[in-house]
Order: structure tokens, then C-alpha cells, then sequence
């Protein structure tokens, strides 16, 4: 797993997100590498993620965050890694990985 994806997941799981998933689209999109989702419990703790993937990656761009003014769904763009972080209640309602048909969450190891 790549180092920046590393830093990502060590910032979401700081900040206690859950069910945190990874989707590798490698091959599959010529745009980025991995999409990420994380579930908050809060508006929060929604909003408290930009400071924590901020903290994780030092030295990096945001590329593009999107959805700043509602506090329910951010959307960061870190370039070969788009990274969700919704509100539970959004996550569930709009049920965002049913859009990853053929695609499995990959499994998690962050010890180095």
C-alpha cells in the first residue's frame, strides 16, 4: 500500500471515523489510484477532517475539497487519492459504494 494512502488512513482513523473502506481503481480509472470512505458521527467531526488529513499529509496539496459549507459529505482530491468523508446518516441514505460496481474494499494494514 502506498506511503500518502498510509498517512490518509493513519489521519481518518486519529480522528476515530468507522467503517472506514479503501477501493483500488488502479487500471481502472485513468484519473486516480484509490477512492476512500469514512463514516463520522457528527458534523463535527466531519469538519475536523480537514485539519486531520491536513496533519497527515505535510507538505501535500489539496488538490480540491468540496463541501466545506454543508459539514454532511467532504470530498478531497489529493490527486491520485480521492478521499469521502460523510456524515453516517449521508453515507447511508445515498449508499455511495453501490457505485463501485466490480470494485472490493481492500483490506486494511496500516502497521508499517
Amino acid at each position: 500500500m502506498k506511503e500518502k494512502l498510509k498517512q490518509v488512513l493513519a489521519g481518518l482513523e486519529a480522528l476515530k471515523l468507522k467503517d472506514i473502506k479503501v477501493y483500488d481503481f488502479r487500471g481502472f480509472s485513468p484519473f486516480f489510484d484509490y477512492q476512500v470512505i469514512a463514516s463520522a458521527t457528527s458534523e463535527r467531526q466531519v469538519h475536523a477532517s480537514i485539519h486531520h488529513i491536513r496533519q497527515a499529509l505535510p507538505g501535500e496539496v489539496i488538490q480540491h475539497l468540496e463541501g466545506q459549507a454543508g459539514n454532511r459529505w467532504l470530498l478531497f482530491d489529493l490527486g491520485d487519492i480521492l478521499v469521502h468523508v460523510l456524515h453516517r446518516d449521508e453515507r447511508e441514505y445515498y449508499q455511495f459504494e453501490k457505485l463501485f460496481i466490480g470494485r472490493e474494499a481492500e483490506p486494511l494494514h496500516l502497521e508499517p
